[in-house]
This record gives C-alpha cells, sequence and structure tokens, in this order.
C-alpha cells in the first residue's frame, strides 16, 4: 500500500492542469455496505496492526482467515482490505474487504489499495474504468470506505486509443496510486514515460508532471519521514533503518518499518537473525520484537513479541514497491 501519514515530497516542474471525466449525478458505489447505509466503527485508531500467513491482529483481537494466506493489508475504521493467496510466491492473488466476520471481494483491483491516515477513503487502480476505442481502461478512483461511494474517479492517461494494446500498456508502464490524504491524490498514469498525477480531492482537478522524482512516505526500502515532518527515515539500506536527527537504540542487528502510531513513534520490526534466502511455502521459525520507537525521546518499547517474523506483514506497509 503506496502509503502512510508522512507528507510526499514529489519534484515536479511545469505542471499542466487536467479536467477528469464526467461522472454521473448518482453516487457510483463500488463497495457497498451489507444492508445499505453506513458501515460501524469496527477497529478503534492507534492498536497495532499486522498479519501473520492466517493470522490477522488487530490489537488484542486475532482473527484467522485460513487456508488463505496474507500478502499486504491495509486497515480501516471499519475494516481491513485484504490481499490474499494460497501461494504468496506464485499467487493468484485476490483482493477482499474484511469486517471480523464477512469477508467482500473487491473486484477489479489493479496493483495495491492504499488508505488515507484515518482510514475514511480508500484508492486504487481499478480495471474497469470506461469503454474506449481500444477497450476498456483503467481509473484511479477514491472511495468513502464507511459508505461505498466513488467520491472521485479519473482516467485521464490511461490510453485507450484505437490501436493501444492495453495489457502491454500497463505492463510497461503500470498505473499505481502513490499516497492518498483526506484531500488529495497522489498516483502514476500510463502516459507517455508515465506521468505523476496530484488530484485535488475537494474539486476534481489534477495537476499532472512528466516528471517522477518521487520520496516515498511510508514505504520499505525508501527514504521517508515521520508525520509530523520532523524525523527522518532512510530504509534504503536492507535491515537497517537510520533515523535523524537523532537514531533511537533498536537493541537488535536487523530492523524494517513496520508504520507509525502517532506522529512520531516508529514502529519497527527488530531482529537478531534473519533468513535471506527463504522458502515461501514453509513457515518461518526465527523469533523478532515489535518496536514501537518514540522518536522524539529517543526510546524504543517492546509492544509484540512474535515467532517467524520473516511471516509478518504490517497494515499499510508495501515491501515490493
Amino acid at each position: 500500500m503506496r502509503r502512510g501519514t508522512a507528507a510526499l515530497i514529489v519534484a515536479a516542474l511545469a505542471w499542466g492542469t487536467v479536467a477528469c471525466e464526467d461522472e454521473t449525478a448518482d453516487p457510483e458505489v463500488v463497495l457497498a455496505p451489507e444492508g445499505g447505509g453506513d458501515r460501524p466503527v469496527v477497529f478503534e485508531p492507534g492498536q497495532v496492526t499486522y498479519a501473520q500467513r492466517s493470522a490477522i491482529h488487530v490489537g488484542t483481537q486475532t482473527f484467522d482467515v485460513s487456508p488463505r494466506l496474507v500478502d499486504s493489508l491495509d486497515w480501516t475504521p471499519y475494516g481491513l482490505f485484504l490481499k490474499l493467496t494460497a501461494d504468496l510466491d506464485n499467487g493468484p492473488f485476490e483482493v477482499a474487504f474484511y469486517d471480523g466476520e464477512a469477508m467482500t471481494p473487491v473486484e477489479d483491483v489493479y496493483g495495491d489499495i492504499v488508505t488515507s491516515p484515518d482510514g475514511e477513503l480508500a484508492a486504487w487502480i481499478d480495471r474497469s474504468g470506461p469503454e474506449r476505442p481500444a477497450g476498456r481502461v483503467a481509473r484511479a478512483v477514491v472511495v468513502d470506505v464507511s459508505s461505498g461511494e466513488v467520491v472521485f474517479s479519473s482516467a485521464e492517461g490511461m490510453g485507450g486509443e484505437k490501436g493501444d494494446d492495453l495489457a502491454d500498456l500497463y505492463e510497461e508502464l503500470p498505473p499505481r496510486v502513490v499516497e492518498l490524504t483526506d484531500d488529495q491524490l497522489v498516483w502514476v498514469d500510463s502516459d507517455a514515460s508515465g506521468s505523476v498525477v496530484v488530484s485535488d480531492l475537494a474539486d476534481g482537478t489534477s495537476k499532472v508532471s512528466n516528471k517522477r522524482k518521487l520520496l516515498y512516505p511510508s514505504t520499505a526500502g525508501y527514504r521517508f519521514s515521520s508525520p509530523d515532518g520532523e524525523h527522518r527515515i532512510d530504509a534504503t539500506r536492507t535491515g537497517r533503518l537510520e533515523v535523524s536527527p537523532d537514531q533511537p537504540d533498536f537493541r537488535h542487528r536487523w530492523q524494517t518499518h513496520a508504520g507509525w502510531l502517532g506522529d512520531d513513534v516508529l514502529l519497527a520490526l527488530g531482529q537478531d537473525r534473519a533468513g535471506f534466502f527463504p522458502d515461501a511455502s514453509r513457515p518461518d521459525r526465527l523469533p523478532g520484537e515489535v518496536l514501537a520507537c518514540d522518536l522524539s525521546a529517543v526510546t524504543c518499547e517492546v509492544v509484540e513479541r512474535v515467532v517467524g517474523a520473516r511471516d509478518v506483514v504490517f497494515a499499510g506497509i508495501d515491501i515490493d514497491p
């Protein structure tokens, strides 16, 4: 998932404004709550959320979705977006929305789902966009998770002109969602060499740039900042987190980013042993600890101890960008 609560820095020049395609007068619903109305809140914010193979942990609650395995998840107050499979190496993968009881398929998701910091909105690339001469194109959508209504949709820069091979286009220039906040969506389309698009959710306008220099706010393997912008984290070295201006003592040889609790509390997974050539078909047995590191106080506390650290997947963390 794209993603986290830190501010995204987009180094872009020569912005141009484009208009979005017209939407129908009635709001479109792509994730309708069962029985109508709005979804109830089932998960309170501020809880450590992660999955380990078929087990999902939200605070003190544990849910079992076996025989399926969890490849990724994103948190909302109303449930979790899950990418599920029976084979983590080869797939196939399915996307579903899970409220702790019911599992609702989410159709035609291309890539990953990203949620806003408060979980009220979700965004993804929807493969069932408008029909064009070359076929049905993809589009970027933002959905109100509570109601399931689409609050923003755009297929600009997604091709579809006569003669386009859409399968080849999306393989060579895969569209994707980078970040979603309460008021804007950052995504990459399939136009030319792939353009960064920043869309205003209030008025539906988008700004496009051909510059593709991005700093990912929370994705493992990149540099990002804390939600309050006071701390910088470099995760470009495998198994190492470098924090500035002050480095906390993680008390483990290896560390990986695991999300945020509040503005400046970094979640990290610490390990002293790591397997670098894992067999995903077999459960891992290596121990690890989930750490909550207060970057202002420069201290870390253990919040969870796990066995099988390789199999732990944290909410909103994309380890294969």
